[in-house]
């Protein structure tokens, strides 16, 4: 907008100085001036109670952050067995029950006891993921949560659980055993658990380990066999035999029979005028008991060494047997 305003006043007649027209008209802008106002904030305090609350608030998010359960994980073992993980620790695990007359085959346990059943795996898994949520399924484990042992299978019968190839616990199967509980979970050759399945016996030595519960299995100790111990089973045996024990071998009645010794754990006897062939024995008892029978064999005749285990039987009596011929009386028509 625009307002005019004279700048010049002159007379229109030069000698009447009455009457003035306005030679020119100047147009200006009008100018609005705008006033701005400013709000200045202050700051206002803060109530210790409005520091505590929130305080408060982040630390029970940052509980529930901690305390959140994991995503859980399923391994299958095999079409009727699968662990389920929560991180690595094994929680529960699913296992089909193939006995007679059940409709609802499918069985959610944890540490060897049966904890719901039903007839699909998908019930089973809900299950597990409802309960591990709300921390009925199996209480939580302070510390550290080692790794699962490694199963290794001997053979058939026979596994072993390993953790840093250190022996933990044994499984085996049973066969004497009738009520279908076949395999048995061995700490230290004593049984602990039984179960239908090697798998279940697997899962319930894994959850046992982690939760710290499985009996510690002692390191396998070679046995001693110093040259003392050696001497002094042979000396107890020569006693119970009569015989007497020196440095060059055992006697009876000053006659030389023999030597009796261990190398390697394994047991040996030599018997005198043979071939030094070292003849195996299971113990000193049996090595000191077979060179107390030499007079007697050396008295038998080839029909009497006939009779005798083939493990009793030295080289030269072999070769009296070879060289024997029955009498004609005694062979079959």
């Amino acid at each position: 907008m625009r307002c005019g305003f004279p700048t010049t006043l002159v007379p229109k007649n030069k000698g009447d100085r009455s009457v003035w027209t306005t030679s020119a008209i100047a147009f200006y802008p009008l100018v609005r001036i705008l006033i701005m106002t400013y709000i200045a904030h202050r700051q206002q305090p803060v109530s210790e109670q409005t520091l505590a609350q929130a305080e408060l608030d982040l630390h029970i998010v940052d509980q529930a952050q901690a305390v959140a359960p994991e995503d859980l994980t399923t391994v299958e073992i095999n079409r009727h067995h699968y662990e389920i993980y929560a991180g690595k620790r094994l929680i529960a695990y699913i296992t089909y029950d193939n006995t007679d007359f059940v409709t609802q085959r499918w069985v959610v346990m944890v540490n060897g006891e049966e904890k719901f059943r039903h007839n699909t795996q998908a019930w089973c898994f809900r299950f597990i993921d409802w309960h591990h949520k709300d921390g009925t399924l199996n209480p939580t484990v302070s510390g550290e949560i080692p790794e699962v042992p490694t199963i290794s299978k001997i053979c058939f019968y026979d596994h072993e659980a390993l953790v840093d190839g250190e022996l933990v616990a044994s499984i085996s199967f049973d066969s004497e055993n009738h009520e279908d509980l076949y395999w048995r979970v061995l700490v230290n050759n004593i049984e602990i658990f039984r179960d239908t399945t090697p798998a279940r016996c697997h899962s319930y030595v894994k959850q046992q380990y982690q939760q710290g519960t499985l009996p510690v299995q002692q390191p396998f100790v070679e046995p001693c066999t110093t040259g003392n111990e050696i001497m002094v089973q042979i000396a107890d045996e020569c006693e119970k035999h009569g015989l007497e024990l020196l440095d060059d071998g055992i006697y009876r009645s000053d006659v030389r029979l023999g030597e009796v010794g261990c190398t390697d754990n394994q047991w040996w006897v030599i018997r005198t005028g043979e071939s030094q062939e070292k003849i195996p024995c299971d113990s000193a008892m049996d090595a000191v008991y077979w060179l107390s029978m030499v007079d007697a064999i050396e008295a038998m005749d080839c029909e009497q060494l006939l009779d005798l285990p083939f493990d009793m039987l030295t080289a030269h009596d072999w070769q009296r047997l070879l060289e024997y011929q029955p009498h004609s009386d005694l062979v079959a028509a």
